[in-house]
């Protein structure tokens, strides 16, 4: 049976040409789709468009910078909750606490190892994963319980419904 699940769609978003070309070569070559973005307000327009499974984003780009453009996605209810890897040459620990403070999955900074980047953006995309099912998994629980709940009130008020009129025939007169 062949896998219908699409490839993870992943939004590359860095101002840099040369690297964008090929971080997106490298990311399509290990299996996963990619849409690039020239900067930040590319980047939030193709996020909106697109909904893509993941964000790799520079910090230092024109206006929005890659945090704002973190906090713009925050604010956005349809792109909020999708997972945010910051790529940057910025090593300051400053910036990788606001980052992560600011609701990044991840901080990685330039020159980086390939197939670290590669096991980061597949860790955060399993737990992205695993989230998904157990909340599917409580969801389906949650209806499962309201389901036998309303199938326990049917049999209730049914076993009530026919016990009146059988008591009233089966009264003496």
């Amino acid at each position: 049976m062949e896998n219908t699940q699409p490839l993870p769609l992943i939004l590359l978003i860095d101002d840099d040409p040369a690297l964008l070309m090929g971080l997106s070569a490298m990311i399509k070559k290990h299996g996963y789709r990619v849409v690039e973005a020239e900067d930040g307000n590319d980047g939030l327009k193709k996020a909106k468009e697109v909904l893509p499974d993941l964000v790799l984003s520079d910090v230092m780009m024109p206006p929005p910078n890659g945090f704002e453009l973190r906090k713009l996605m925050s604010l956005d209810s349809r792109l909020s909750s999708i997972p945010f890897i910051f790529l940057t040459a910025r090593s300051d620990s400053d910036d990788k606490i606001t980052a992560i403070s600011d609701g990044a999955d991840d901080y990685i900074t330039k020159p980086f190892v390939v197939y670290e980047l590669l096991a980061r953006i597949g860790a955060v995309l399993r737990r992205v994963k695993i989230a998904h099912e157990r909340g599917r998994d409580q969801a389906k629980a949650a209806a499962e319980a309201d389901l036998e709940r309303v199938r326990h009130e049917i049999l209730q008020n049914f076993h009530h419904e026919i016990r009146t009129p059988l008591s009233n025939i089966m009264m003496p007169l």
